[in-house]
């Protein structure tokens, strides 16, 4: 789904604080004109941004342009951020050095990824409905878990990682499901059912899930006793992810947004808005935002800290 809009719009809400900064018009990250989805961009004109050199707004400034198709993210433990990139079927890696390189090529329509113990990633594969392992140090790729799509939706969309039970939380996207998963690929149970396409997870520092329905519109939380709870309306919401605060962040597609849900009040405020698509959203080292603004072919940061 491919929405073009022009202007990107900033409202930052502070965790430490309950000052709300007003939105501020900043520069254009596409023509004013435009009336249909960019032109697909070659994967061998990815290139970064030097750093800062390109800034948007005081709070917004460009890591990387002219991505194919930027999807999920990914924080490594070296602070590296992983991209998958659903336009060409790569994983790239954006070093804190400001490199930008591609590990991992070939892959059918890479989406969610985590990263193991061992150092290896555990991929999603939207194309072909399932989950792939890949070993960073040995660079060899074996397939993990064959998931089964009896529906005409896409295929397996975003993973989240379960420290606590070290285990991979699976968003079984097409069949509505959320799915519990050993980091063999050998042991996998339903832990919540009755979602219209969920596509993004968040596993709470208690052990409670959040999910993000896309179809559904809406945001929600598993609790650990299996009751679900409904918390926000959202308009197409795709990723999902909460600071140490409780405060959650979802970037939605629908309205071309990422939302502040706020901890206490739960008041839900735009962070960012009209950038396309959005897709992949994670915390940085510093506890910052970095996102996919899929549409513009980018890689942004939004400073919250």
């Amino acid at each position: 789904m491919r929405v073009v809009v022009s202007i990107l719009t900033v409202s930052i809400v502070l965790a430490s604080c309950e000052s709300i900064f007003q939105p501020t018009p900043i520069s254009t990250l596409a023509p004013s004109t435009a009336t249909a989805a960019p032109a697909p961009v070659s994967s061998s004109t990815a290139t970064i941004t030097p750093f800062p050199t390109v800034i948007l707004n005081p709070r917004v400034i460009i890591l990387a342009e002219n991505l194919p198709e930027p999807d999920d993210l990914l924080l490594g433990p070296d602070g590296s951020i992983y991209i998958s990139d659903v336009g060409d079927g790569t994983i790239r890696r954006y070093t804190q050095d400001g490199k930008l390189e591609v590990i991992l090529s070939g892959l059918n329509e890479p989406e969610g990824m985590v990263i193991l113990s061992d150092g290896s990633l555990v991929i999603a594969e939207q194309g072909g409905n399932r989950l792939v392992r890949y070993d960073l140090i040995n660079k060899t790729l074996q397939s993990f878990l064959q998931l089964t799509n009896l529906t005409s939706q896409l295929g397996v969309d975003g993973l989240a990682y379960d420290a606590q039970t070290q285990t991979i939380i699976v968003p079984d996207s097409p069949n509505g499901t959320i799915l519990r998963v050993s980091t063999d690929g050998q042991r996998v149970s339903q832990i919540a059912s009755g979602f219209a396409r969920p596509t993004g997870a968040w596993v709470e520092a208690d052990g409670g899930i959040l999910v993000v329905d896309e179809n559904g519109n809406s945001l929600s939380r598993i609790h650990r006793d299996g009751r679900i709870e409904k918390l926000a309306d959202l308009s197409i919401p795709d990723d999902v992810i909460e600071d140490s605060n409780g405060n959650i962040f979802v970037n939605t597609i629908g309205d071309n947004a990422i939302h502040l849900i706020l901890a206490d009040t739960h008041q839900d405020s735009i962070l960012v808005s009209d950038i396309i698509d959005p897709q992949g959203i994670i915390f940085d080292t510093d506890g910052n935002l970095i996102a996919t603004d899929p549409g513009h072919h980018r890689l942004i940061k939004i400073f919250i800290r």
